[in-house]
């Protein structure tokens, strides 16, 4: 009988340590990402990041160096849908943001309190925003590899886009792929606006002229392919949203797998920042899907589902 019960005692204890263990594993890759730090110690990206960081020391230093961590976040109440993308609108002074399923466009203010919403007509899923000038607005379809550049009426009410400008830009990806355009971000001053596909692969284009494409003294678009920016930054695996600093023209680029904001030169490409949203001993954010930035440098980035982070320098 003793025996049957040691028997049992080890079944029970063995059974407890598979519990406990698949447990720790679900924590640390539902809130910890442990899965992305451990990859990125085997495939040799954690050692290329650190290169990347010495060398832009080396250049001027990090430009995003100051930033306090990421403090509890405000969490949006009484949305339909997830924050897909986010904008700032100088002009107002408050943010725009957009959500999918069902595709809505969120008015809020800089403190994330929700000021209005525009239910989108002819959007089937909204995944990225980039604020245009004056009332003016771009967004993208993702699955769809669309842009749409419409107006916001001064109150809240439905958005109809079927017949808004619109420009859909092929190359070579599925028209149904989830992993298509994912993050806008124009640069006013230098009607620059910029695309970024989330991932397999990763890719950034730039497209100049639209702001003056319906106007008689228009040069047409220009569209460049700068994805080989992304060579040097091989450690932000996959590209959720897009922002260009309104002064320099630098272009933010958000990782939601890496955990982390890439600040790259808006002519060169050449890397100019870099910051963690992964404080140690943190939770890392759950799914930072937009970002944005002020004309006070202050950084603004709304995540999955619904959490709102605002950071700052002291």
């Amino acid at each position: 009988m003793s025996d049957l019960v040691k028997f049992l005692s080890k079944i029970l204890l063995a059974c407890l340590l598979v519990i406990a263990v698949g447990w720790a594993t679900y924590i640390g890759v539902r809130y910890y990402h442990a899965e992305q730090v451990a990859y990125r110690w085997i495939s040799g990206l954690a050692a290329k990041q650190a290169l990347w960081e010495q060398k832009i020391e080396a250049n001027g230093g990090n430009t995003l160096t100051g930033y306090a961590a990421p403090g509890a976040p405000t969490i949006v109440e009484g949305l339909e849908g997830n924050f897909a993308g986010l904008a700032y609108d100088p002009l107002q002074k408050k943010l725009w943001a957009v959500l999918n399923n069902p595709a809505t466009l969120v008015g809020m203010s800089i403190d994330g309190q929700v000021l209005g919403t525009y239910p989108l007509k002819g959007i089937s899923d909204a995944d990225g925003i980039a604020w245009f000038g004056g009332n003016r607005v771009a967004i993208v379809n993702g699955k769809r590899n669309r842009i749409v550049l419409t107006e916001i009426p001064a109150t809240p009410q439905q958005i109809d886009v079927t017949k808004a400008f619109a420009l859909v830009l092929r190359f070579g990806d599925s028209e149904n792929a989830n992993f298509g355009f994912q993050g806008l971000g124009y640069d006013l001053k230098r009607d620059r606006l910029y695309v970024a596909k989330e991932h397999s692969p990763r890719a950034l284009y730039r497209i100049s002229g639209l702001s003056y494409l319906q106007s008689p003294e228009s040069r047409g678009l220009r569209i460049d392919n700068i994805s080989n920016w992304l060579d040097d930054i091989p450690f932000a695996t996959d590209l959720s949203s897009v922002e260009v600093d309104p002064e320099t023209g630098r272009v933010f680029l958000l990782s939601e797998e890496s955990q982390m904001i890439v600040q790259l030169d808006g002519d060169s490409g050449e890397g100019r920042g870099m910051l963690s949203l992964s404080p140690k001993g943190g939770k890392p954010m759950p799914k930072p899907e937009g970002l944005a930035t002020d004309d006070a440098g202050t950084i603004f980035i709304v995540s999955a589902p619904n959490l709102f982070y605002r950071l700052s320098k002291p």
